[in-house]
C-alpha cells in the first residue's frame, strides 16, 4: 500500500490510547512530547501510566473501548491486541474521520508510525509501509549510531541564523550560500569541543556583527 509521509502538528490535540499495557505506556510518552492532550482507556494501567495520571498528565477511562469513544478525538492509537475491539475502532474512524494507528494489525487503521531517529529538532522517519517493522528497527538503529548528536546543536544555531535573516529580508541566493557555508565548515566539530570562540568568530565573519551565539539565544554547553 502507497502511503504519505507526513509530520503531524497534535500540540493540544486529544488524542486517545487503547489499551493500558507497556506499548500503550510507550505511545502515551510519545504523544505526550509532542504536546497531545491524551486520554488512555483501559480497564488497567501499568505503572508508569499510572504515575502519568496521578500527576494530571493523562486522563483515565477505566474500562474497555466501547463504540463511539473515538469521537472527539482528533487521533487514536490501538494498543489492545483484541481483533473484535480494533475491528469496532476501525469503524468507528471510518465514521467519525479519525486518524487511527493500530500497533499490532496496520490493516485496522489509516496511518502507521514510522521507526524515528532524533536528534533535537533533527528527525529521520523510517518506513517499510508496513511491510517489516523489524527492518525499520534495525536500520533506525544503524541510523543512530552513525549520526553525532551534535547535530541536535547544529540544527539549532542554523535555525537560529535563518530567523534572523529571513527578519531582515535576506535575497534567497544569499541565504543558501550561508546554509552551504555552514554544511561546509568545522562547527559541527567546534559543538563537540565546545569551542565558543571559535563558533563565534566564524558566525561574526560570515554573517556580521549582529551575529553570536548569545544574540541567537544558544547554548552550547
Amino acid at each position: 500500500m502507497p502511503l504519505y509521509p507526513i509530520f503531524l502538528d497534535i500540540k493540544n490535540k486529544p488524542c486517545l490510547v487503547i489499551g493500558g499495557g507497556s506499548v500503550a505506556n510507550r505511545k502515551t510518552l510519545s504523544l505526550l512530547s509532542a504536546g497531545a492532550k491524551v486520554t488512555v482507556i483501559s480497564p488497567t494501567l501499568t505503572e508508569g501510566l499510572k504515575k502519568l495520571k496521578k500527576a494530571k498528565k493523562i486522563l483515565h477511562i477505566p474500562r474497555r473501548y466501547a463504540p463511539g469513544d473515538l469521537k472527539g478525538f482528533f487521533l487514536a492509537v490501538s494498543t489492545a491486541g483484541s481483533r473484535r475491539m480494533n475491528e469496532t475502532a476501525h469503524r468507528d474512524a471510518l465514521d467519525l474521520k479519525v486518524l487511527l494507528n493500530v500497533a499490532d494489525n496496520p490493516g485496522f487503521g489509516n496511518f502507521i508510525v514510522p521507526s524515528v531517529v532524533e536528534r533535537g529538532d533533527i528527525k529521520i522517519a523510517i518506513s517499510t509501509s508496513g511491510k517489516s517493522p523489524y527492518f525499520a528497527k534495525t536500520f533506525r538503529q544503524a541510523l543512530e549510531k552513525g549520526l553525532p548528536p551534535e547535530l541536535a546543536k547544529f540544527i539549532e544555531i542554523l535555525g537560529g541564523v535563518r530567523s534572523k535573516l529571513l527578519k531582515e529580508r535576506v535575497k534567497s541566493d544569499k541565504k543558501n550560500k550561508i546554509y552551504a557555508d555552514f554544511f561546509n565548515s568545522p562547527v559541527l566539530e567546534w559543538i563537540r569541543e565546545g569551542s565558543l570562540v571559535r563558533i563565534n568568530k566564524f558566525l561574526r565573519e560570515n554573517l556580521g556583527r549582529g551575529y553570536s551565539l548569545s544574540r541567537l539565544g544558544i547554548k552550547v554547553r
